[in-house]
């Protein structure tokens, strides 16, 4: 049973690398957009982060023996860890970190290509945070890390 967690900026590739490994992997996609989108009825809607993780923990339940995929921007290396300890303690101990981290201009323009569009200073900030702290991610426990 293996996990894999995505991590990048808005616009850099993540869903479009979560599909291809889901097909790859026979792999559940869960998908921090598409739980916002079910819970307050559109991705761009930040909502509540305990409703949006207890949503994220009971579709981990249900896909338990299953690999599974976290689509997100986990762009800081306390939301990477957070993910891990959640993807440990309901038994996923095989975790690939996925880094899609192309240039900032090519996230801003397939961003721009994008039916849901997010403001070029957010994926600005992020990519920015992102830069910053991929430096702790192999000391963060993953057990791969992977550049696509």
């Amino acid at each position: 049973m293996k996990a894999f967690v995505l991590i990048g900026a808005p616009g850099a590739g993540k869903s479009t690398l979560a599909r291809k490994l889901a097909k790859e992997c026979d792999a559940v996609i869960i998908c921090g957009d598409q739980i916002r989108q079910e819970l307050y009825g559109r991705m761009e809607i930040q909502g509540n982060w305990t409703e949006i993780h207890d949503r994220i923990v009971e579709q981990l339940e249900e896909n338990i023996n299953r690999n599974v995929i976290l689509d997100g921007t986990h762009y800081s290396s306390s939301y990477r860890v957070g993910a891990l300890l959640t993807l440990k303690t309901y038994g996923w101990n095989d975790i690939t970190a996925c880094v899609v981290h192309p240039p900032l201009e090519r996230c801003l323009v397939q961003n721009s290509l994008r039916s849901r569009v997010t403001p070029r200073n957010v994926i600005t900030s992020m990519w920015n945070k992102l830069q910053k702290s991929l430096s702790k991610l192999p000391h963060e426990g993953f057990s791969e890390i992977v550049h696509y």
